[in-house]
């Protein structure tokens, strides 16, 4: 993976340093990843833990949608600062993804004959990576506004766009798999934030763990920040896996 060309001295240091490049942006992904999904960690336990455990006899569950965070949309009912503990970690992811998308981006080129088309790929990867960011960041700015203000923000309306998201992180796992195995891994983990992942984990992964639901199961909230936390773990794996290579090509 890790080449380095004899053409001429200036070229060689170009392709020894650019794999640090990708390193450092590696890092960098997995830590916006973590504290991500620290965020959300925590904004579930106010709602599954914290805000759970104060209701009495008689009062609407937890469960309710009406205390839906994932997407504020009306009507609803604000849980501690849950939504804005969300929204700040669905911004982070945004920027995240970015960071991840430009060390793959910046992986050295084994292939001169093929650079352009390289050139290209890369374009349209960075393209789904903003589409993907783009959404993560909406998603996190109608969280975090509708939490401030205590009712969902205008952007409440765009709430089906997040399939978009979707496909692109499909996308990118399907380009990414051959170029950086552990990126494509992430992409698949970052779904999780997605409104396909997040539907996954309210009828799906959560019911395994704590029974289904006939509202939001729960847990969904923690499932989804642990889908994030795993695509910051598959980000160390990919830097160590680059730095190794590194190493062993010396």
């Amino acid at each position: 993976m890790l080449m380095s060309t004899f053409d001429a001295s200036g070229q060689r240091r170009r392709t020894d340093h650019l794999p640090w490049a990708s390193i450092i942006s590696l890092l960098a992904a997995a830590g916006l990843f973590m504290g991500s999904a620290l965020l959300q960690l925590i904004a579930s336990l106010q709602r599954w833990v914290v805000f759970s455990g104060s209701r009495q006899l008689g009062d609407i569950s937890a469960e309710d949608h009406l205390f839906d965070y994932y997407f504020p949309f009306d009507p609803w009912v604000p849980v501690g600062t849950a939504a804005q503990l969300f929204g700040i970690g669905a911004l982070i992811q945004a920027l995240g993804v970015l960071v991840m998308a430009v060390g793959v981006a910046t992986l050295p080129n084994v292939s001169e004959r093929h650079r352009g088309i390289a050139a290209i790929m890369v374009s349209v990867e960075i393209a789904l990576a903003v589409l993907v960011a783009a959404w993560f960041g909406l998603h996190g700015a109608h969280a975090l506004a509708s939490g401030t203000s205590g009712t969902p923000s205008s952007l409440q309306h765009l709430f089906l766009l997040g399939f978009v998201s979707t496909d692109a992180l499909i996308a990118l796992a399907v380009l990414w798999r051959n170029k950086l195995w552990a990126a494509s891994v992430a992409c698949v983990f970052l779904i999780g934030l997605s409104l396909a992942g997040y539907l996954l984990a309210t009828y799906v992964i959560a019911p395994l763990f704590a029974g289904s639901s006939h509202d939001t199961a729960p847990w969904t909230e923690t499932v989804v920040a642990a889908s994030t936390a795993a695509a910051g773990i598959a980000m160390l794996f990919a830097s160590g896996r680059l730095v190794a290579g590194r190493l062993h090509n010396r």
